[in-house]
């Protein structure tokens, strides 16, 4: 390829496939940025990863050089127009938003970037509700889980009909497995409060977004 003139050349970049694309832990991840013209001579191609309310970290420079602190799992490689940033065996700390840009050495950088948005999975969330057994009792509980989910950090709260309770409420501590979390919770009623219940859900948080499970009496 030619040597690219330090005037008014400029080089566009754009992102190929999904913007944001969900992963799984150990998985190969690569994402793909398409320049306009081939990058050589005294032009070049970085690619960074920044995490929400963090400045940009530098990943690979030069289009394949690791900077310092990038681990191993991380490589660059281009095919003409083409690179590709590659994550052999992703990890839940490589969440976040993933940018190409080309910058020209010897001059300022210019900011020409391209963005895909790595996200992890969010919690399966699941209600069960008492056994006959139980209702026919004092008491009455509901049993809420929430699997599969990372990075940690899943928050759990309960209404009924409409108000938060958090008198009998218990919930466990987060357990992990293969890079994957889960955790539950059980919302103990007196019968009475029980029989009074109409709408019970298990309102769950996690990495920001909202998810919940319900139980309606009525309707079973």
């Amino acid at each position: 390829c030619e040597t690219f003139k330090l005037t008014n050349q400029q080089i566009t970049a754009s992102p190929t496939g999904q913007k944001s694309r969900l992963t799984q832990p150990g998985q190969e991840v690569r994402i793909n940025c398409k320049t306009s013209s081939r990058v050589c001579g005294g032009d070049h191609l970085a690619w960074y990863l920044q995490k929400p309310g963090e400045a940009p970290k530098l990943l690979i420079y030069q289009i394949s050089n690791r900077n310092t602190g990038t681990p191993s799992r991380f490589s660059g490689s281009d095919h003409g127009t083409d690179f590709t940033l590659t994550i052999s065996g992703v990890q839940t700390e490589d969440t976040g938003h993933y940018y190409c840009m080309i910058y020209r050495l010897g001059l300022s950088v210019y900011t020409v970037t391209s963005m895909t948005e790595l996200t992890q999975p969010g919690p399966s969330v699941s209600l069960l509700p008492p056994s006959s057994l139980q209702i026919s009792g004092d008491s009455a509980a509901l049993l809420c889980l929430l699997s599969s989910y990372s990075p940690q950090g899943a928050l759990v709260s309960w209404t009924l009909d409409g108000s938060e309770v958090t008198e009998g409420v218990v919930t466990s501590a987060e357990s992990e497995q293969d890079g994957r979390y889960s955790r539950s919770s059980v919302l103990t009623l007196s019968k009475a409060r029980w029989e009074e219940g109409e709408l019970y859900v298990c309102r769950v948080t996690h990495d920001g977004a909202p998810h919940e499970a319900s139980f309606h009496k009525s309707l079973c």
